[in-house]
């Protein structure tokens, strides 16, 4: 009864035919991650990471969730800071098959340097949160820092628990990947240990080591990089396995191969399934490439990660077209099928990362060797944006459940980063819309945009700004004043170029647009 109290307390908006704004006016929103409640699939929560000002370092996760399958949607909580002047970021969530759902994020300070990786529960489907628990420390491992893009995976009993992370991205290699488990849903943690050992070791020559993690029961399931020449000649992929919370491990290789993956700025995370029909069978998904430019590719095991199957290209655009597939991510339906989406420029002028996409994926069911032809996820060909390019875009997020996909992304369809959500039918692609789950309020334009000097101010409303507050795009504010009469413009003369945020407001209300300066 509890729940449904907060609920219906808890103010929603309708997203089945226009987009609306869930975070009140942020510019930068990355890395969504969906997650759906098991006990009922109409509940799905959405976290992503994005900016809250007023209320210490803007860079905050939020969440929001729906009870009807999409159609409305809660308005987003902003998970609170350990400490007023941390940032948070890299969401992770998974529910348990008794409905709690578990959220792990990173939530840190730089310079002097403290926070850490940290858990929290809800037991309403997203809508409230318990007190957080750390789960590393960020100085745990000296001048290491592993505070980067953990990932968490839960059993279905939510009894077993395991978080997989990596040092901060300004750590020079050589570095190594973190794994830390609970036996008891998360509200103690075992010592951390590196997840590479004597034999199987990540190497010298890895920045971000990442380890994607999946669980089954008793079972945890890891995958990380690898490059040290007297292991194999070529770099490969490794698996790291275990049924004892991480006291020890066996290793097998999953690939070993010579194709680089080039420096184009693209999204080259990697993901790891167990397929919850049969605690044997691993999917291993990651780009690569082999003919030219960067596609998805696919192998499995049938034998726990003992052997796997030799990578079969999932993108079927034509081979060396020169059209680049990244940001991919993958899962299982309950009963074995299987779905992989990723980002995807075939229908793109360019080549190259910075160009147009949209996203398509591949769909295979239990009971067939073969995945289909690739379907279309989104609606439109979306131009590129710089913002792409930089850090908290690494990552979309899809869920599986009952032959429904749901999926959510971030893309730059309507001038600013934005998270969407859609649901279809997995194995048709019959859509059952699009949705817009956060945006940026579109009643004020500055312009040019980029600009060299001077942006002029256009308000669409009523609104008149007063005051102006001037933020770089991690955060920080640089510069603020107030307007003199009958002046609409901002001179950004002797800034650095680069992304900057300007914050407009008057009376009770403020507005915050992007806006790239470039060289004259």
């Amino acid at each position: 009864m509890l729940c449904i109290l907060l609920w219906l307390n808890h103010p929603i908006q309708t997203l089945a035919q226009f987009p609306i704004n869930l975070s009140n006016g942020s510019v930068f929103e990355g890395e969504p991650f969906i997650a759906v409640n098991p006990t009922n699939p109409q509940n799905l929560s959405v976290a992503w990471m994005g900016f809250v000002f007023n209320s210490g370092v803007a860079l905050t996760i939020k969440v929001s969730s729906t009870f009807d399958g999409g159609q409305t949607w809660s308005t987003a909580v902003n998970i609170p800071h350990v400490s007023n002047n941390y940032k948070s970021a890299d969401p992770s969530m998974c529910f348990d098959q008794q409905g709690n759902l578990y959220l792990s994020y990173i939530d840190y300070r730089e310079n002097p340097d403290s926070g850490g990786v940290y858990i929290r529960k809800s037991t309403d489907g997203g809508l409230t949160w318990s007190s957080e628990i750390q789960v590393i420390d960020m100085l745990s491992d000296g001048t290491e820092l592993p505070i980067d893009r953990p990932w968490l995976s839960v059993n279905s009993q939510g009894d077993k628990m395991y978080i997989t992370t990596k040092p901060a991205p300004w750590i020079p290699a050589p570095n190594r990947s973190y794994f830390i488990a609970s036996s008891d849903s998360g509200n103690t943690w075992q010592p951390w240990r590196y997840i590479d050992t004597t034999g199987y070791l990540i190497g010298n020559f890895i920045a971000q080591p990442m380890s994607a993690v999946a669980a089954f029961g008793d079972l945890c399931y890891a995958a990380f990089p690898s490059y040290v020449t007297t292991q194999n000649v070529y770099p490969q992929y490794l698996l790291a396995k275990t049924n004892n919370l991480g006291q020890s491990f066996s290793y097998t290789s999953i690939y070993a191969g010579n194709a680089s993956v080039g420096n184009d700025t693209p999204k080259l995370g990697h993901k790891l399934l167990v397929n919850p029909t049969d605690s044997l069978h691993l999917v291993f998904v990651f780009p690569y490439q082999p003919y030219g430019d960067i596609d998805i590719l696919f192998c499995e095991s049938f034998d726990g990660g003992i052997t796997w199957s030799t990578p079969i290209r999932i993108n079927d655009d034509p081979q060396g077209n020169g059209k680049m597939q990244d940001l991919m991510w993958a899962a299982f339906d309950n009963d074995g099928d299987l779905l992989i989406s990723w980002r995807d420029r075939r229908n793109a002028t360019g080549s190259g990362y910075e160009t147009a996409s949209s996203f398509y994926y591949a769909y295979r069911s239990q009971d067939s060797l073969n995945f289909s032809p690739n379907i279309a996820l989104t609606d439109s060909l979306v131009p590129y944006d710089v913002i792409l390019a930089e850090s908290g875009n690494d990552f979309m997020s899809i869920v599986l459940l009952n032959d429904t996909l749901s999926a959510t992304w971030g893309d730059t369809r309507d001038g600013s980063l934005n998270i969407w959500f859609t649901r279809m039918y997995a194995p048709t692609g019959a859509s059952t819309g699009i949705s817009l789950i956060y945006r940026d309020e579109p009643n004020l334009l500055m312009y040019p945009n980029p600009t060299a000097d001077i942006v002029f101010i256009d308000a669409k409303t009523n609104f008149k700004p007063e005051n102006y507050r001037i933020f770089t795009s991690a955060g920080q504010l640089i510069l603020q004043g107030q307007f003199e009469k009958d002046i609409n413009s901002i001179d950004l003369n002797g800034f650095a170029d680069g992304i900057y945020l300007i914050e407009l407001t008057a009376k009770e209300k403020a507005y915050k647009r992007k806006i790239t300066k470039i060289s004259k």
